[in-house]
């Protein structure tokens, strides 16, 4: 059964500018730390496509947030979810702390999938009891 759908879609440089004005804080705030140690290896790499791995990890969460319909209220804060990726690159949720909790006691796992283009990242989320 499905409990809810989230979309969220952003521009890129809308949050490039939040990461100069924060001189790179806002990553902190909003990434787990899974996500963060990919964050860093992929903007070493390419800074184009290490703040597209995080407007989409940003999509995510507020997809997320929406699907679950709590928003952006506990158990529900930034770096309570992730959004990590299988080997074969397909993209999962991963819960810690009271987000985790909330989840197993609801009996509910999402479904999740981002993408990027340009200048635009998009997320969408399918929550489901389990």
């Amino acid at each position: 059964m499905i409990i809810g759908i989230g979309t969220d879609i952003l521009q890129i440089a809308r949050l490039q500018a939040a990461y100069d004005r924060t001189q790179g804080r806002i990553a902190e705030k909003v990434l787990g730390p899974d996500e963060m140690l990919v964050f860093k290896h992929r903007l070493a790499r390419n800074h184009k496509r290490g703040m597209a791995f995080l407007a989409t990890r940003f999509a995510a969460k507020e997809a997320f947030s929406k699907a679950i319909g709590l928003g952006m209220r506990m158990p529900m804060t930034w770096r309570t979810l992730q959004t990590l990726n299988e080997p074969s690159g397909k993209p999962f949720t991963s819960y810690l702390g009271a987000l985790a909790q909330f989840m197993q006691e609801k009996n509910w796992e999402a479904q999740v999938t981002v993408s990027d283009e340009q200048d635009m990242a998009i997320a969408h989320v399918i929550v489901v009891q389990k």
